[in-house]
């Protein structure tokens, strides 16, 4: 009996394996690159004198 236990949890975690490597995909890529410029965004200020505004960085 602990021998079918054991062998049923070894095809579960080879199956879990198996699966994740099927599964993966190319690897993230987050971020700019170098030289990219970066765009305008909108950034809401919580602190100083512009506490409660909606600011635009450019």
């Amino acid at each position: 009996m602990r021998r079918s236990w054991a062998l049923g949890i070894s095809a579960v975690v080879a199956s879990i394996v198996m699966v994740g490597a099927t599964l993966a995909g190319d690897p993230v890529e987050s971020g700019l690159k170098a030289g990219d410029q970066v765009s305008p965004f909108d950034v809401d200020d919580v602190t100083g004198p512009n506490k409660g505004r909606t600011l635009c960085y450019r």
